[in-house]
């Protein structure tokens, strides 16, 4: 039975080191649109969900099946002393909490353009005084290394409730409540300068403007025809740069703009993070333990 259980654990614990590998270098559907891999490459990906893979049924029965492993061996007297138990016990309890925080914790993405506001309790759908917080992201960083070639470090500088200033760096998270916030990609839009009655708005493709009885799109632009594709309420016009035209009640100009950065911040939820600290922590003490005793033993024999 000990042989069995060991070699069951040294296997899952093969794989599923082999699956958070790979998983690491494929998009992940959480964070980016799914890769497009060529062929068999392609199906394998999404049959053993490798873009997919954290909070996916293979991750969570991976880490649950090492806890049973290590759990059948204490019971089945695979694991003999009892300094040993207790390491392997506190061990099988680090796996489970493992699982249930893949298996129950939310993970979302936050898109956010400079100048752009958010309300974070929109994206976590809870009423609380914790989430209700406004995150503006007041500009977007790419510091370089002095060949101003490679980038060095992404920042995005954020205001919280236009009160406290926040730089989200790649390792540097920020804490809301039982959430965390890592800085995970960025993108470079093309915006331009929408003006809708005399008042102005900076657009980027697929941005929206509400007014009182009206509802505007930038969908694309036609590089044949050189006109832009205006929704406006479900109905499509085509208007050229500069060129002002009147749709219903409105007129309207659209101008050139200029660029501007999206941050795209992961948010990840860690209610078992400190339980998991916890066990961590008793295992390294039971451990101090056992190799205090064993060098104690060994003094004794000497």
């Amino acid at each position: 039975m000990r042989k069995t259980c060991l070699k069951a654990f040294q296997v899952i614990t093969f794989f599923l080191l082999i699956f958070l590998a790979v998983s690491t270098f494929i998009p992940q559907v959480s964070e980016f649109p799914p890769g497009e891999y060529p062929g068999a490459a392609n199906r394998l990906t999404h049959v053993l969900h490798f873009d997919r893979f954290y909070g996916s049924a293979i991750n969570i029965a991976l880490w649950g099946l090492l806890a049973l492993f290590i759990i059948t061996g204490i019971l089945f007297n695979g694991i003999h002393t009892p300094i040993r138990k207790i390491l392997h016990l506190l061990l099988a309890l680090c796996f489970i909490v493992i699982a249930v925080e893949e298996s129950s914790n939310r993970r979302f993405n936050i898109t956010i353009r400079e100048g752009q506001e958010i309300l974070f309790s929109d994206y976590t759908g809870t009423i609380s005084e914790k989430h209700n917080l406004r995150i503006k992201l007041l500009q977007f960083e790419i510091q370089r290394h002095p060949d101003q070639r490679t980038p060095r470090a992404f920042i995005s500088h954020l205001l919280i409730n236009n009160q406290d200033t926040v730089q989200l760096a790649v390792n540097k998270p920020y804490a809301i409540d039982r959430y965390r916030l890592y800085q995970s990609a960025y993108e470079q839009k093309l915006t331009f300068l929408v003006n809708i009655d005399d008042r102005v708005y900076a657009m980027s493709f697929g941005d929206s403007v509400s007014l009182t009885d009206g509802s505007f799109i930038l969908e694309d632009f036609d590089h044949q025809t050189r006109q832009f594709n205006l929704c406006v309420n479900d109905k499509y016009y085509h208007i050229g740069m500069k060129q002002p035209q009147a749709i219903g009640a409105y007129h309207v100009v659209i101008n050139p703009g200029g660029t501007c950065y999206e941050s795209i911040i992961a948010v990840a939820e860690v209610r078992w993070l400190k339980l998991l600290l916890l066990l961590g922590l008793l295992y390294l003490v039971s451990l101090s333990i056992a190799f205090w005793y064993r060098s104690g033993a060994a003094l004794t024999q000497k």
